[in-house]
């Protein structure tokens, strides 16, 4: 018996059967523009081999989701409006039991357990990738709300200007900080680079405008990253995706606000902000965990 893990982010599928160990095998990843057919055919293929026996799947899945239904709508990901996941996932494997939750929730999951959070009893886990997401852990258990959308703080508003943002506000914290949102501060500044990777590279080399972009992004995820930890009274915060990997460049920033913003929960106790360590790892093995490893 086998639990399969299914992680849907905004540019990416990816696929692994996650062992009792939390190890993980048989991992596949597909572009996120392949949509249903292409993800319906590397589970089909997993289907196929009996040898895995597959009992669980969880699904992480970036958000907008609705647990009661087992649909999502991811707003980066246009094709996809109520889309009936869960629904489509028992096609293929009829006999096991699916759960979903956010892709977040899935990470923070993850690293609490066994990664950068691992002894905290409250926690912020978050992506910060094409798009944001939070997942919250409070009393060492995942926070779910009515539908599973706990925690997805990327559209809640720190700004009044610019900003655009896929949901149609303005203001988002993920209008400002997501890595195609700095990309798009820095181009509007007279940056010609293409994409947050080379926008990092840019900063690294001394590129007034990659910096200012990248430092305005940071700025504004520090003070999303508060209202959080005011909210739920937590000094725990790992962040993971994409963008992380930018290292320093994006790292160094991020402490610097979210120090400068965190002047009242410093009395208390300054927050831990803590890079994640399973990396890309983290939302398969969350989801698994979520619906239960065989």
């Amino acid at each position: 018996m086998s639990t399969l893990a299914i992680d849907i982010g905004a540019t990416k599928f990816a696929i692994a059967i996650v062992s009792s160990s939390r190890e993980i095998s048989l991992r596949q990843e597909i572009p996120a523009s392949q949509l249903w057919d292409g993800l319906a055919k590397i589970l089909a293929e997993v289907a196929e081999d009996h040898s895995h026996q597959v009992t669980k799947i969880g699904i992480g899945s970036a958000g907008p989701i609705n647990t009661q239904t087992g649909e999502i709508s991811p707003l980066n990901i246009a094709a996809w409006r109520n889309f009936p996941i869960v629904a489509k996932v028992k096609e293929i494997f009829p006999q096991a039991q699916v759960r979903m939750v956010g892709d977040a929730v899935a990470l923070a999951v993850a690293e609490h357990a066994i990664g950068a959070g691992v002894g905290s009893r409250n926690m912020l886990g978050m992506v910060v990738s094409t798009g944001i997401g939070g997942g919250i852990i409070v009393d060492g258990e995942p926070l779910e709300g009515d539908f599973g959308n706990a925690g997805y703080f990327g559209h809640t508003v720190v700004g009044d200007y610019d900003g655009e943002c896929n949901c149609g506000r303005i203001g988002c914290v993920e209008g400002y900080a997501s890595g195609i949102s700095m990309v798009r501060i820095a181009k509007k500044s007279g940056w010609n680079g293409e994409d947050f990777v080379a926008l990092a590279e840019a900063g690294r080399e001394g590129d007034t405008h990659a910096i200012a972009a990248i430092e305005f992004g940071t700025d504004h995820l520090a003070k999303a990253i508060i209202n959080i930890a005011q909210i739920f009274d937590l000094h725990c915060v790992v962040v993971g995706g994409g963008v992380i990997e930018a290292g320093d460049i994006y790292w160094q920033p991020l402490k610097k606000a979210l120090l400068s913003h965190s002047t009242s929960l410093n009395l208390v106790q300054p927050i831990k902000l803590l890079p994640a360590q399973l990396e890309r790892d983290a939302g398969l093995i969350g989801a698994a965990m979520v619906v239960g490893l065989e």
